[in-house]
C-alpha cells in the first residue's frame, strides 16, 4: 500500500472518528432542553456518561487490542456497535433511557479515541521516516479530526434547515443522533479498509500510567500544575454543555447553532497551526498557559453581559485559543519533565486527571450551577409539572469566569519553566482531545 494512500485512509478515520463525536455533543444540550424539558443536571448527567466511560474502558479497550485483536477490527466492531447505539438514543423519550444507550454508546466509543492515535502512529512509523516528520505527519492527521467535527456541525445545521421547526416541549426523533449514526457507519466501513495493525506482542501494564506518580516527588511545581489544571478542565464543560441552550437564548437561530460553534474549531486549528507555535518560542510555556487560560474568563464574561450579538459570536473563537495555549502545551509540559521511560505514563496520568475526573465532575457542576440559576414554571401541557423556565445566565457564566481567573493567577506564580534537555522538543503524543 502506497504511503499517500496510507496517509489518506489514516486522515479519513479522523476525520470520520472526530465527526461522529462532534455530530451530536455541541448542540444536544440545546436539544433535551427543548424536547423533553430536561433540568441542568439531567443534561449533565447524560454528558457526564462519556467522561465516566473514559476513566474506566481505555485500559479494557487498549488490553484487547495488545491481547487479542487488530486495532482496526477493533476500531471496526465499536463503530457498528456506536452507530446502532447512536440510532437507538435518536428515538429515546426519556433521560433515562437516553442514558441508558449513551452507556453503551461511551463505553464502545470511549477506547477508540486513543486506539486510533495508536493505529495512525504505527503506520506512520512505518513509512521510514525520521521521528520529527512522523509528529508532523500525525499532526496533519489529527487536524483532519477537527475538520470532521467542524464538517458534522455545518452538515447538522444544513439538514435542521430542511425539517419543520419542533414546537418547545414537543418530542421528535434527535436528529443529531440520526447523523451521528450515519457517521458511525461511514466509520465502520472504513475500518475494515486500513491497513493492518496486528497484537502487539506483549501486552501492556493498563496501570503503568501510575509511574508517572514519581513526578509528584521529582518535579517542583508538578503537584501545582495538575491541581490547576484539574480545576481548569473542569470549567472547560460550562462551554460543552451550556453554551448551546445560551446561544439560543442570546438570538442564535436553533438549527444555526451547530454551525455557529463550529467557529471554535476554526479557531482551534489556526491557533494549533500558527498562534501556538509563536507563542511557545517567543513567550514561553508559562506566559502561553496564562492566555491560554484567561482566554476563557474573556469568552465567559461576554456570555454574561450578552450582548450585542455579534460579539458573544466572535467571542467563540477565544475556545479554540484556549483549547490549543492549555491542554496542547500541558501535553508539551509533561513530556519535557518526564523522563523518556515514563513519557507515556505521564501523558496518561494527564488525561486521566483533566479528560476523566476533571470532565466529568465539570459536567455535573455546570449543569447543577445551570439548575441553581434556572427558575421553575408550570408546564403548559400539564399545568401540575414544573419544568425549566427563565435562565439567569449572566450568575452563571461569572462563577467558571472567576474560577478561570484564579486559575490564571496560580498559573503564573506556581508554573515554573521546563528545561529543555538535548535536542528533544517534539510534541508528545496526544491523548484524545475535545475538539
Amino acid at each position: 500500500m502506497s504511503a499517500l494512500r496510507v496517509r489518506s485512509l489514516l486522515a479519513t478515520m479522523m476525520f470520520l472518528q472526530y465527526a461522529v463525536w462532534g455530530a451530536w455533543t455541541p448542540i444536544l444540550a440545546l436539544t433535551l432542553g427543548n424536547r423533553l424539558n430536561a433540568t441542568g443536571a439531567e443534561i449533565g448527567a447524560v454528558y457526564g456518561v462519556l467522561w465516566l466511560a473514559c476513566i474506566i474502558t481505555p485500559f479494557i479497550g487498549g488490553q484487547l487490542v495488545d491481547r487479542f485483536m487488530p486495532s482496526q477490527v477493533f476500531l471496526g466492531i465499536a463503530a457498528a456497535v456506536c452507530a446502532g447505539a447512536a440510532w437507538m438514543m435518536s428515538q429515546q423519550q426519556t433521560i433515562s433511557g437516553l442514558i441508558l444507550w449513551m452507556w453503551v454508546w461511551s463505553v464502545f466509543f470511549a477506547p477508540t479515541l486513543g486506539i486510533t492515535n495508536s493505529i495512525a502512529f504505527h503506520h506512520l512509523s512505518k513509512l521510514g521516516r525520521s521521528d520529527v516528520e512522523q509528529e508532523r505527519d500525525f499532526a496533519v492527521i489529527r487536524t483532519a479530526g477537527t475538520v470532521g467535527w467542524i464538517v458534522a456541525g455545518v452538515l447538522l445545521t444544513a439538514y435542521l434547515r430542511t425539517r419543520p421547526e419542533v414546537p418547545k416541549g414537543t418530542w421528535a426523533p434527535y436528529e443529531e443522533f440520526q447523523l451521528t449514526a450515519l457517521f458511525g457507519v461511514l466509520l465502520t466501513v472504513l475500518a475494515f479498509l486500513l491497513p493492518n495493525t496486528p497484537p502487539a506482542r506483549e501486552a501492556k501494564n493498563p496501570w503503568a500510567f501510575t509511574k508517572a506518580f514519581a513526578l509528584f516527588k521529582t518535579v517542583p511545581g508538578f503537584l501545582a500544575f495538575m491541581l490547576i489544571s484539574f480545576v481548569v478542565s473542569t470549567e472547560f464543560q460550562f462551554f460543552y454543555l451550556l453554551s448551546a441552550p445560551f446561544l439560543s437564548h442570546a438570538g442564535v437561530t436553533d438549527n444555526l447553532v451547530p454551525m455557529t460553534k463550529t467557529i471554535s474549531q476554526v479557531f482551534e486549528i489556526i491557533s494549533l497551526a500558527v498562534f501556538l507555535p509563536i507563542s511557545l518560542k517567543y513567550l514561553g510555556m508559562r506566559k502561553t498557559l496564562v492566555l491560554g487560560v484567561l482566554a476563557w474568563p474573556l469568552r465567559y464574561i461576554i456570555f454574561a453581559i450578552g450582548q450585542p450579538l455579534w460579539l458573544v459570536i466572535a467571542s467563540l473563537a477565544f475556545h479554540g485559543i484556549g483549547f490549543a495555549f492549555v491542554f496542547v502545551t500541558s501535553q508539551i509540559y509533561v513530556d519535557r519533565v518526564a523522563s523518556t521511560d515514563i513519557r507515556a505514563s505521564a501523558q496518561s496520568l494527564l488525561t486521566l486527571v483533566t479528560l476523566g475526573f476533571g470532565n466529568w465532575l465539570g459536567t455535573l457542576f455546570s449543569g447543577w450551577l445551570k439548575d441553581r440559576y434556572t427558575t421553575l414554571v408550570p408546564d403548559p401541557n400539564n399545568p401540575a409539572q414544573m419544568i425549566p423556565g427563565e435562565v439567569n445566565w449572566s450568575m452563571i457564566f461569572i462563577v467558571p469566569a472567576v474560577l478561570t481567573i484564579l486559575c490564571g493567577i496560580a498559573f503564573w506564580f506556581t508554573f515554573r519553566e521546563p528545561k529543555v534537555e538535548g535536542s528533544h522538543e517534539g510534541m508528545a503524543e496526544m491523548e484524545p482531545a475535545q475538539a
